[in-house]
């Protein structure tokens, strides 16, 4: 074993000390990097012992090892990543897009360094040349390993067999012509001839490069990898013209839109040492968006097409609509023009596009061929294929799977397109007839593009065009049975229809009908739209379906109410001579025409407005409530005409502990008026506050004023009608018709007197007969600063206003003066506001309300 160890030393020792003496130029400078690569692959022994043997410092050949190592890395560039610049381009029409260089991205992710690869695959046409190092391998009689330099005479030298002439050979001739020499001069061996690693080599990478300048490559490098090791090309630098020039002559041009739209690399060469890769500035240009695959900024040869430039850009998505394409393209005099360029004419494909153009490929239509739409109240609402022969029947084959709970299966409407200007007509089908009797007229063929409406019969998820109060005007203006110009800014009727759409989604999915049916109507074409009123679900505007009858119309309402007079009902239609226009009535027996009778079922006609009677004294269930002492309080039904007096006696009359007196009577109408009266006086009173802090002068309590303001807004009106509830009792011709709603509170006895307003404490005290106005007041602290004094006034517990005259306010309590349950109220002094018109009634209106509600939460 030790033998065979000494001759592997003696071997290594006897190829370095051969390889060196053989090259002279060589040795005069010291080792080669390859041969100290040798070097460093030995153990640490025998590098000691071969160094002894060299007269060679072994620290010395480490450092120069580590300063060889320096130098190859210091040819490494350092390569940094970038973005590619994104370019703005503004249509003719203002619409901006953000586009980006086609191409550039390439080497937006190229790496931090530039590294020659030595791992690849050698190809067989390499030529050899100095620098390169040469791998040998011999087997069989005897087993030799050498990896040798190709020297700078082009030679590699083999131990004991001499010096060997490479360069200019290519890799396939180098590996048969050193095996043959090899194997002449050994016999009995076979041989393995590659490369062990590759040459350096410098070349230069000029022009618009993103770093021009010399770049060390492996002898292995392309065109490609140079601009790699360079950082790509700048924003100003042409992919479509690089050009390789060796000894000032051109070789090759490359265009880098072959490889990266067509993957050819044909053109991609090898470089050669000292070769300048130059890249020329970007030439011509096209920027392509809208419906293309790969939307940018191209560049562009001089013939090329708009067919060329298409497939630049991936081609053509299938919502393109290429017979209208736009191009905006700057003509001779440098000012923009817009040109209409159809792709799917071959004669306009192949025109040549201009530098500069803009090209923009616009969408198709979103509207369907071939399809019909299904909406409303069903589980799966789309578009869905037409198919020739499709009925109703086949789009709902039963209830369960496409219908929802609440669908109307008695009221659903087909919207048809009649002609190429999308003027519609309306088809009324009766969907449970359509499905269980498919022989039946409800049962009805559908065509393409046409619109299924099934309602429902509950309310339904919305989705209006509103914000607080308002919608739609055309919406509001079809609903309310005006024009938009009739209806103006009536936000009470813009409240209440919110508060119809909100109860029933029917008119939501009308209304696109409705608006399309009165935009039809002209002269000659009068509009297709029908009213009913009274007694039916959902009276309002309908659209008049080709042949329509009165039971058609009450289907479409959602049916007649209990309380419908079948007897006779009312059609209203519009008559027009060669004179003048007119009106007449139409009696319809409703019973008959609901039980299919063709002489009572009249067809209807535009602007035909079907009014359905109530059946005479037909009342609901109207109830009223006792609140307080009563004998039996609750809620009571009440009779048409029936009194408060009636109700009274029902309820068994008031309690020992009652405060007849002191009585509040509520009415939901009175309410609605007093919040509509609230809001108006907030306003003009807002309005005047204004204006008086305008005046010059002007001395208003801005902060009092707008404390009022703010209680006014948030006062919560009760709706009182004052009543004098002892005097209803006993008297038979004082009494009240009792309303839906109505609520009666009495009280307990009070023997209390409030005091309220601008005292210092606003309190209750015990009714004393021979306490005066004044001394009540006083025993709440007195008067404020601010308090009107002379305007003094008491609210009776029944509401009314006491006014007391001066001269009483000392005296005892009369018949006339303050009674049990009576509040004192201190109003403020005017002048604080700068005489406001309207503060007493604002004040009075908080006093009374406050009153009020003091009563009935004492109940």
């Amino acid at each position: 074993m030790r033998n065979k160890k000494m001759s592997f030393k003696n071997l290594l020792t006897k190829l370095f000390l051969t390889s060196t003496l053989l090259s002279s130029a060589v040795f005069a400078a010291g080792p080669t990097a390859a041969q100290i690569e040798q070097f460093k692959r030995l153990p640490a022994s025998q590098q000691q012992a071969l160094a002894q043997s060299m007269g060679v410092d072994l620290n010395a050949l480490k450092m120069q090892s580590s300063s060889m190592q320096q130098q190859v890395e210091e040819t490494v560039t350092p390569v940094v990543a970038r973005e590619p610049e994104l370019q703005v381009i503004e249509s003719i029409d203002g619409e901006v897009t953000e586009l980006k260089a086609f191409g550039y991205d390439v080497f937006a992710n190229a790496p931090s360094t530039f590294t020659p690869n030595l791992d690849v695959a050698v190809p067989e046409s390499y030529v050899v040349g100095p620098g390169d190092n040469v791998s040998v391998q011999i087997f069989g009689k005897e087993n030799l390993d050498y990896q040798l330099p190709v020297t700078r005479e082009g030679q590699v030298v083999i131990p004991n067999l001499g010096p060997f002439s490479v360069v200019g050979l290519t890799y396939a001739e180098m590996k048969q012509f050193l095996g043959a020499k090899i194997q002449q001069r050994i016999l009995g061996v076979n041989v393995v001839v590659s490369i062990a690693s590759l040459r350096s080599m410098r070349v230069f990478v000029l022009g618009d490069a993103y770093k021009p300048g010399p770049y060390i490559i492996n002898s292995l490098s392309s065109v490609t990898h140079a601009l790699f090791a360079a950082g790509g090309i700048s924003d100003i630098g042409s992919l479509r013209n690089i050009q390789v020039k060796r000894a000032g002559k051109l070789i090759q041009s490359f265009d880098l839109y072959d490889l990266l739209i067509k993957g050819d690399s044909s053109n991609d060469i090898l470089l050669q040492a000292g070769d300048v890769v130059f890249v020329a500035s970007v030439g011509h240009r096209v920027s392509v968006d809208g419906e293309v695959r790969r939307a940018g900024i191209y560049e562009i040869s001089n013939k090329e097409t708009f067919s060329d430039v298409i497939k630049m850009a991936g081609g053509l998505l299938p919502s393109a609509f290429p017979k209208a394409t736009r191009v905006e393209r700057y003509s001779e005099n440098n000012l923009r023009s817009v040109k209409n360029v159809n792709l799917a004419n071959k004669a306009e494909l192949a025109s040549v596009v201009k530098n500069g153009d803009a090209i923009h490929v616009l969408k198709t239509s979103d509207l369907f061929d071939q399809s019909i739409e299904v909406i409303g109240a069903v589980t799966r609402p789309g578009t869905y294929q037409w198919v020739q022969g499709q009925t109703i029947n086949d789009i709902f084959p039963d209830f369960n799977a496409y219908l929802l709970a609440e669908a109307d299966l008695n009221y659903s409407l087909i919207v048809r397109e009649i002609d190429r200007a999308r003027n519609i007509e309306v088809l009324q089908f009766n969907l449970s007839n359509a499905i269980h009797n498919p022989e039946s007229v409800d049962n009805i063929e559908i065509q393409a593009r046409d619109k299924i409406i099934i309602f429902a019969n509950t309310e339904m998820d919305l989705s209006l065009n509103q914000k607080g109060d308002k919608i739609d005007a055309g919406l509001l203006a079809q609903l309310k049975g005006k024009s938009v110009e009739q209806l103006g800014d009536d936000k009470g009727s813009k409240q209440l229809i919110i508060e119809k759409l909100k109860e029933n989604a029917r008119f939501r999915l009308l209304a696109p009908v409705i608006q399309k049916l009165k935009l039809q109507g002209a002269s000659g074409k009068p509009m297709q739209l029908i009213e009913v009123d009274g007694q039916v679900k959902y009276p309002g505007v309908y659209p008049l379906a080709k042949n329509s009858k009165v039971s058609y119309l009450i289907a479409a309402a959602g049916g007649i109410t209990e309380s419908a007079y079948l007897a006779r009902a009312e059609v209203t239609r519009n008559t027009v001579d060669s004179e003048k226009a007119g009106k007449i009535s139409i009696n319809v027996n409703l019973k008959d025409a609901l039980a299919n009778n063709l002489e009572a079922d009249i067809a209807l006609q535009s602007k035909d407005r079907l009014n359905v009677h109530q059946i005479p004294s037909w009342t609901e269930n109207h109830v009223v409530n006792l609140k307080g002492e009563f004998v039996f309080p609750g809620k009571y039904t009440i009779r048409r005409g029936e009194t408060l007096d009636d109700v009274i006696k029902k309820a068994g009359g008031f309690t020992e502990y009652a405060f007849p007196q002191g009585g509040v009577f509520t009415r939901t109408k009175l309410k609605l008026l007093e919040i509509h009266n609230l809001k108006k006086l907030a306003s003009d009173l807002r309005m005047e506050i204004a204006s008086k802090s305008l005046t010059e002068g002007s001395n208003i309590a801005y902060a009092e004023a707008q404390s009022l303001l703010s209680d006014l807004t948030k006062v919560e009106p009760v709706g009182r009608l004052v009543i004098n509830l002892p005097k209803l009792v006993n008297d038979d011709n004082y009494d009240v018709l009792l309303e839906n709603g109505d609520t009666l509170y009495v009280p307990s006895t009070k023997n209390s007197i409030n005091v309220i307003g601008q005292v210092h404490v606003a309190t209750s005290h015990m009714f004393d007969v021979n306490i005066s106005i004044d001394d009540y007041i006083l025993k709440s602290g007195g008067v404020k600063q601010r308090a009107e004094t002379d305007d003094i006034y008491v609210i009776a517990a029944n509401g009314d206003i006491k006014i007391i005259e001066s001269s009483n306010w000392f005296s005892s309590n009369t018949d006339e003066g303050l009674q049990p349950g009576d509040t004192i109220v201190v109003p403020l002094d005017s002048d604080y506001t700068n005489n406001l018109t309207l503060w007493t009634t604002a004040t009075q209106i908080l006093y009374n309300t406050a009153v009020a509600f003091a009563a009935i939460n004492g109940i």
